[in-house]
């Protein structure tokens, strides 16, 4: 049995601050393999720490306040004595190889780096996997935000004129009338339009004042939309971490920064067919985004002759965002 082994059970209480935040949320800690697994209240997994990269960087009378990187970008207190006398044994247990000797250690870590470069050698698609599945929704939403600075930055301003913006934000509310996602318009972006991690979807100035219609707007939309949906720009930005990058990942839960500014985009038929319900549901043609599939060589049974084309009554308005 393992020093984890003992442990595998106990749960506790804990007030997590994650980065950029103000104020700690009340979280459940419990023991995964090799580290501290953090879930929410109502059972969501947020985010997890190495054990060996956690360690003790303060107390306030029988609270231990805990951090997993050199900064201290992030706490968690912990005032349940079980699991500070839990995390110190399980601690202590991993450290113990560094305790050998000179001949002993350079052996542990041969042997480390031999497994490590089989599994990154044949195994590529599992470690992508498995740094998708451990990242938290709320750290995408934090990823996307700092994606779409990037994106300023690099290629100019996100367009905010008033009746603009305002036309903006009811063409998405009459896109998506259940759970509308965030749109932007940025000024020199060079694609039609992107899709980032968290529903975020990135059009360019060019794409919304050059659209015939609102129909073609709409179509590109959600295509974006879809495509974030699907976690296809989370996929993506785990895989431009490479297999080493990967795993750093997996064992920090940080990504490296700045983050990079992927503009290529593969859509997939999982994207267009999620695109296509949407447009069903708003009561909209899919001939569009029929023509966009064939474009990508993807051959879909999109057929519709029921519907009209989508409508925009202030499309006008919303191609003037950029002018103000």
């Amino acid at each position: 049995m393992t020093a984890i082994d003992k442990f595998i059970r106990l749960e506790a209480v804990g007030f997590w601050l994650e980065q950029g935040q103000e104020e700690a949320h009340e979280v459940i800690v419990s023991f995964g393999d090799s580290t501290l697994q953090l879930t929410s209240l109502q059972d969501v997994p947020l985010t997890h720490w190495s054990l060996l990269a956690t360690s003790p960087i303060g107390t306030r009378g029988e609270t231990v306040i805990y951090s997993a990187d050199p900064e201290h970008r992030e706490t968690l207190e912990i005032d349940d004595q079980d699991m500070i006398r839990a995390i110190s044994a399980v601690s202590s247990a991993l450290e113990s190889p560094r305790k050998r000797t000179l001949w002993g250690r350079w052996a542990w870590r041969g042997m480390q780096l031999a497994v490590l470069a089989v599994v990154v050698s044949q195994s590529p698609p599992v470690i992508y996997s498995l740094a998708s599945t451990l990242t938290p929704p709320s750290h995408m939403a934090e990823v996307s935000t700092q994606m779409l600075d990037n994106l300023k930055a690099e290629y100019g301003v996100e367009c905010q004129g008033w009746l603009g913006k305002r036309a903006l934000d009811d063409f998405a509310r009459k896109l998506f009338p259940n759970a509308t996602p965030d749109i932007s318009v940025v000024d020199d972006l060079p694609v039609q339009a992107l899709a980032l991690p968290a529903n975020r979807v990135v059009l360019s100035r060019q794409t919304v004042e050059q659209s015939g219609s609102a129909d073609e707007l709409a179509t590109l939309t959600l295509r974006a939309w879809a495509r974030s949906a699907n976690d296809g720009p989370k996929d993506a930005l785990v895989k431009s971490l490479g297999p080493i990058g990967a795993l750093r990942y997996i064992i920090s839960g940080t990504f490296p920064s700045p983050l990079p500014i992927l503009l290529e985009a593969e859509y997939s038929g999982d994207d267009y067919l999620l695109a296509r319900d949407q447009l069903i549901i708003i009561g909209a043609s899919a001939n569009s985004l029929q023509a966009m599939a064939k474009e990508d060589i993807i051959g879909l049974p999109l057929p519709d002759s029921q519907h009209p084309p989508f409508e925009f009554a202030d499309f006008a308005t919303l191609k003037t965002i950029c002018a103000d």
